[in-house]
């Protein structure tokens, strides 16, 4: 990241800007190493940063995808605001009295529902599953919320996060004012810099909101992309093929 071709990052923007499909930034940090893995291999270790909004819940989608892979262990670790977090319903330049707010709250509202209700059948479809951990840590700023990604266990070989496009939340508080590529979001920004957790790769998601984009999101066994539950990055990988991969993972595909 330090010696990063600006060119790189000029694509990086406009592919995220103009792409009609979810897009996947990978900072790649050795997962290329292992092209494919196989059912004996030793697992990788996958970490879902789940704040909540869009890219959130399509890149828990896309997770619990490659979780079907027998060498996959997949641990979701679910922010949660604290009783002193200050909720932030009043976008930057805009009056108290601003109408605008109403809509603004009002789509807030809709996305936390939208995020407890898949959250809930997340849990539910995998509560039984030994490979997949489910954990909530309850932070009141973006502070508390780095001090607890530093936390995560050292084992783990990818980080996957949304890029939180049009978020606005008090855990992420501060992160952005000392992003460097803030096409990676205020999360991906802190796991890609490289005074974090240099071993580690990131990948960073982006929802496809475009004309007649879908709110839900895909479950693996989402039978076809007409299903109107079906997560956007889902849908782009099904119009290739009918099922969703079994087999073989490839990082770098």
């Amino acid at each position: 990241m330090e010696a990063t071709n600006p060119a790189f990052r000029a694509i990086n923007q406009n592919v995220l800007a103009n792409a009609p499909c979810s897009i996947g930034i990978l900072v790649d940090r050795g997962l290329s190493g292992t092209t494919r893995l196989s059912a004996n291999q030793v697992a990788h270790h996958i970490v879902v940063l789940f704040f909540g909004g869009p890219d959130d819940r399509e890149a828990l989608s896309y997770a619990w995808r490659m979780s079907d892979h027998p060498a996959i262990n997949l641990t979701v670790m679910r922010f949660i605001p604290g009783d002193d977090a200050i909720e932030s319903t009043i976008e930057p330049n805009r009056e108290p009295n601003d109408p605008r707010i109403l809509t603004v709250v009002t789509d807030n509202d809709r996305e936390k529902q939208l995020d407890e209700d898949y959250v809930n059948e997340f849990r539910a479809r995998t509560a039984n599953d030994e490979s997949i951990i489910y954990a909530e840590r309850v932070v009141n700023n973006g502070e508390e919320t780095v001090a607890a990604i530093r936390s995560v266990d050292t084992i783990n070989d990818l980080f996957i996060v949304g890029r939180g496009q049009g978020m606005i939340s008090p855990l992420t508080a501060g992160l952005t004012d000392w992003s460097e590529c803030p096409e990676l979001g205020a999360i991906g920004d802190l796991l890609a810099s490289s005074d974090f957790a240099a071993a580690v790769s990131v990948l960073v998601v982006q929802q496809y909101v475009g004309m007649g984009h879908m709110d839900g999101v895909g479950t693996p066994d989402s039978p076809s992309h007409e299903n109107e539950n079906y997560g956007n990055f889902s849908v782009q990988m099904n119009r290739r093929q009918q099922q969703p991969p079994r087999g073989p993972v490839s990082f770098n595909s």
